[in-house]
This record gives C-alpha cells, structure tokens and sequence, in this order.
C-alpha cells in the first residue's frame, strides 16, 4: 500500500460508528510510523451519523468506559479551567475566545472596501463590546435561525501559535452547522488527526453534547445528520490487539431505515 486509503461509513449511532471504524482501520490501515515513535494503523475518513443523540452514545468496548467520557465533558464548558489543568490549549477557549487581531483585520477590511467604494462596516463596529476575540459558537447559536445559510462555521486553528510550537496542537479544526429549515440541522466536523480507537468515541459525546447546549437546545432544533471528517484517524500500535475484539451490536432497525 502506497498511501493511507480513504474510507466511507454510514452508521445510525456512534457506537456503531466507533465499531466500524476500528473494524476498518484494523482491516485496511496502513501502517505509519508517527513523528513521535510509536507506529500507527492510518486512514483518511468520512463516518456519516444519521442518529447522533440515540442513546447509549458509548460503545461498551470503549478502552476507558464512562471514565474519559466524564472527564472529559467537563472540558466542554465555558468556565473549565483548563489553563490551571496545564493543558496548552482547550477546544472551547478556542471556539469561543478566538483571538480577534482586531487592528490589523479591521485595517485591512477598512482598505479593501474603500478600494471598492464601499462604507467600512466591520464586525467590531457592529459589536463594538467585543474588544479582543470572537465567540464563534454564540453567533452561530444566534444566526442560525436566520434561514439557510452555508456560512456558519468555527475553527480553532491559530497558525501563528500552532504552526510553531512543539507543544500540542488542537486536533479539531473546524466545526460547519447548516440549517436544514422545519427545527433540523446538520453538522460536519473536521480534524487533522485523531486517535479512531482510544479516543473518538468519547471525543465525540463530549463535542455533542456542548452542541446540544450551546446551539441546538436555545434554538429548539433537532440534529439530523452528523459528519466527521478526519485527515488522519488511527490507532497506535500498542491498541491493535484490544482494538481487534471490539463487537458489533445490534442497531434498531427503525434507526437504519428512519
């Protein structure tokens, strides 16, 4: 095998979607050594969700049970202190306190639309109380409801920090939510890089659960269709041998067809 092969999954839950993930990479992977030593099974993915929600959301194969998931929901909330945890970075700082460079960006736009003849009309005119970073999920929880749109997104991805340091970078990079209009919505989220066996399940419940918070529950809307989309979703070498035992379950049938 010369590259990594790209593989499509169509699940009505997560944990049947974990499943067949870690069926697949285990099945097709190729085998990678990581810039960090140990050697990894690899796989570009796309897993399509239809019912994301349906309970349970964790496979009971999952390595670290209800423990990881636990923990790690509480690094889905606004207040979680994760500088005083010594994480370098955190997913909901970053979605919500995206730094702004507000002089540079407003300078920039200012230009760019005198050049067309247009008045400046930049975001921080129109929320002159937001000085220094963006909350991305909260105008997304806000515009949502606007009717249609293929613009509402979230990234995380600083290259002036991340394309530099040594120290971690975020795995997420970017989250897309489209309203599909009659209370329903789809969304696609997108990573560099995620560890399919030890970590995407609860990864996962913890993201929804913060979008079933954050957007979906003020709106009174209903996610119909989740996608995740992932550059470089793997399991490393010393999992292999668990991650070849995981079982399939039984799914609802009226989840499959519905």
């Amino acid at each position: 095998m010369k590259h990594p092969p790209t593989i499509f999954i169509k699940a009505a839950t997560l944990p049947d979607a974990w499943r067949q993930a870690v069926n697949e990479i285990m099945k097709n992977g190729m085998i990678i050594q990581t810039e960090y030593g140990p050697a990894s099974k690899d796989v570009c993915s796309v897993i399509e969700i239809s019912h994301p929600y349906e309970s349970p959301m964790l496979h009971p194969d999952f390595p670290t049970k209800t423990q990881h998931t636990e923990e790690y929901l509480k690094q889905w909330y606004r207040e979680y202190d994760w500088i005083g945890q010594g994480f370098d970075y955190n997913y909901m700082n970053r979605l919500t306190h995206y730094p702004a460079a507000r002089k540079q960006c407003d300078e920039e736009y200012i230009k760019l639309r005198t050049i067309a003849g247009k008045e400046p009309e930049t975001y921080y005119e129109k929320n002159p109380e937001k000085k220094d970073f963006i909350d991305q999920i909260s105008e997304i929880s806000v515009k949502i409801n606007h009717g249609i749109s293929r613009r509402l997104q979230a990234i995380t991805w600083i290259p002036s920090r991340d394309l530099f340091v040594k120290e971690d970078q975020p795995c997420l990079q970017r989250l897309w939510v489209r309203n599909l209009l009659n209370g329903t919505c789809e969304l696609h989220v997108m990573l560099r890089s995620r560890d399919a066996y030890a970590a995407w399940n609860s990864n996962m419940i913890g993201l929804l659960t913060m979008v079933n918070r954050e957007i979906l529950e003020p709106n009174k809307m209903k996610l119909v269709k989740l996608v995740d989309f992932c550059n470089s979703l793997h399991i490393y070498e010393a999992d292999w041998e668990a991650a070849l035992k995981v079982r399939r379950l039984p799914v609802n049938p009226m989840l499959i067809r519905g």
